[in-house]
């Protein structure tokens, strides 16, 4: 089926079926990966898949839901019976009941795929080329000591949405997303460290800017030169100090810490409720500090519409330093008292919709603008020189924390734990080196200390975000570099100071 045929079949199985409520979601899928591994290609290969999930309502509430990989009008009915019927039982289990749907706003929309180049438009040939020759590139790239192992990989998908429910809504949606990653892991005196960078977009056009700007490559040269020097540093003495993370952990604070803490079915279990209500009007902040989720046509995780055929609203989750408001789906939304905001998304087909970000931001009201630079140790001298004409810059110990390796928040008690690549102490002219150190403390205490950012937005801190055994692509960043002060519930852990 083409795109247009999809829409006509959903909107049909959707609107004639008399004896329930139904959702109607279609996807197909393609996609193509290369992996090269010092100088070869490692593997190449492309997929591509379709299917149908419906999830159906009783006049009461109870939901069924079914799903096959197959896009034929008789299997799109057995499938709407199917669900129908398992509605029906879980009515009579005495199942939770949600007539929320029934009153959904109606919407129509066909939106455009925003990608430059279609997804066959150039050939699995002329893209393997374009990635080895990024690739070769790499293999030039040598560091004063030890030896350094290159792998490229180039990742290409095109996601068609299709959403269609019996009131008549009816809306479809492209989502391109393309990434080139460089991986290198450093050995030396015993030591193996890997990194990673990559560059994201829409399409095979985020090859043709590499080969001929570089800007992967130069950033990547950076960090090859800060890892290997990361490797054979050493770690921070464990304590509370100022600090400057980068728009990636500041992505994954957001993310983390207050981003699924906002989520509307997860809202009763998190520090930032009360009595199982969202606490709008909490001061986070003194500072006008902002959490924005939004999502942005080209972005790595663009939904401009939830997998219930919601209209997706950017979400200021906290304005000001206020709590305001959190992710709402069309089904909790209201128990968690959070307003409707169209967060439902689903992996795939067969996947039960959940609230979930897109990118989230972190914003601050003051920012001090720094030069424009691809290479790190240029940026670090910048991120110095800013502090310290601001007196902002501790005299003995300010650490600026570069890279996010991942992390995890605990909702109930709010406090979190992140991973870095390695940290530079900024108060040092010479800016010393260390090895990563746990990031850690509790999220109602890092707004209240975060002064202001430093240099320009960034969004392109990309991920894939797990729940409740699904995963959807995330993506996001901050208003440049965060600043954070000093403050006995926000840690570095290391060595202890014995």
């Amino acid at each position: 089926m083409n795109y247009q045929e999809i829409r006509k079949s959903a909107e049909y199985t959707a609107t004639k079926f008399r004896q329930g409520y139904l959702i109607v979601r279609i996807q197909t899928r393609s996609e193509l990966s290369i992996s090269l591994n010092s100088g070869r290609i490692e593997n190449f290969s492309t997929s591509s898949e379709s299917g149908i999930g419906i999830q159906a309502f009783t006049n009461k509430g109870a939901p069924g839901f079914a799903s096959a990989n197959n896009l034929t009008p008789e299997i799109a009915d057995q499938l709407a019976q199917k669900a129908y019927e398992l509605a029906l039982d879980n009515e009579r289990s005495g199942c939770e009941l949600n007539t929320s749907i029934f009153q959904a706003p109606r919407a129509r929309e066909d939106i455009p795929n925003a990608a430059k180049y279609d997804f066959h438009e150039i050939s699995p040939v002329r893209l393997q080329e374009l990635t080895m020759n990024i690739h070769q590139r790499l293999l030039e790239i040598k560091i004063k000591r030890g030896n350094i192992a290159w792998q490229t990989s180039y990742r290409q998908i095109e996601d068609y949405w299709c959403i269609a429910r019996q009131d008549g809504t009816l809306v479809s949606f492209v989502t391109p997303r393309s990434v080139i990653v460089h991986q290198g892991t450093i050995k030396q005196e015993n030591i193996s460290q890997s990194f990673s960078v990559n560059r994201s977009g829409v399409d095979a056009e985020i090859l043709l800017d590499e080969e001929q700007d570089m800007v992967l490559h130069q950033k990547t040269q950076s960090k090859a030169d800060f890892i290997q020097k990361v490797s054979v540093a050493p770690q921070i003495i464990s304590g509370s100090y100022p600090v400057l993370i980068d728009y990636g952990l500041a992505k994954g604070l957001a993310h983390e810490a207050f981003g699924h803490a906002v989520e509307s079915d997860l809202v009763e279990e998190s520090i930032l409720s009360e009595n199982g209500k969202l606490r709008k009007g909490l001061v986070i902040s003194e500072k006008d500090i902002s959490i924005i989720d939004e999502s942005i046509k080209g972005d790595w995780a663009y939904q401009p519409y939830s997998a219930n055929g919601i209209l997706r609203k950017p979400v200021e989750i906290v304005k000001n330093g206020v709590l305001q408001s959190g992710l709402g789906d069309i089904f909790s939304s209201d128990k968690a008292g959070i307003e409707m905001t169209g967060a439902g998304r689903a992996e795939y087909y067969g996947s039960v919709p959940l609230p979930r970000m897109t990118n989230i931001r972190l914003e601050t009201a003051e920012n001090i603008p720094l030069p424009v630079t691809l290479n790190l140790q240029e940026e670090i001298l910048n991120l110095r020189q800013a502090l310290k004409e601001r007196d902002l810059l501790d005299e003995r110990v300010h650490y600026l924390l570069l890279g996010y390796r991942g992390g995890q928040v605990n909702p109930k008690t709010g406090d979190f734990v992140f991973q870095c690549d390695g940290a530079v102490n900024l108060a040092d002219p010479d800016l010393p080196i260390f090895q990563p150190g746990i990031f850690s403390g509790k999220i109602l205490s890092v707004l209240k200390s975060v002064q202001l950012s430093l240099g320009s937005e960034k969004l392109d801190a990309i991920g894939t975000c797990g729940k409740a055994g699904q995963l959807v692509p995330s993506s996001g960043g901050a208003s440049g570099y965060i600043s954070i002060a000093k403050n006995e519930n926000i840690r570095l852990g290391g060595n202890s100071n014995e």
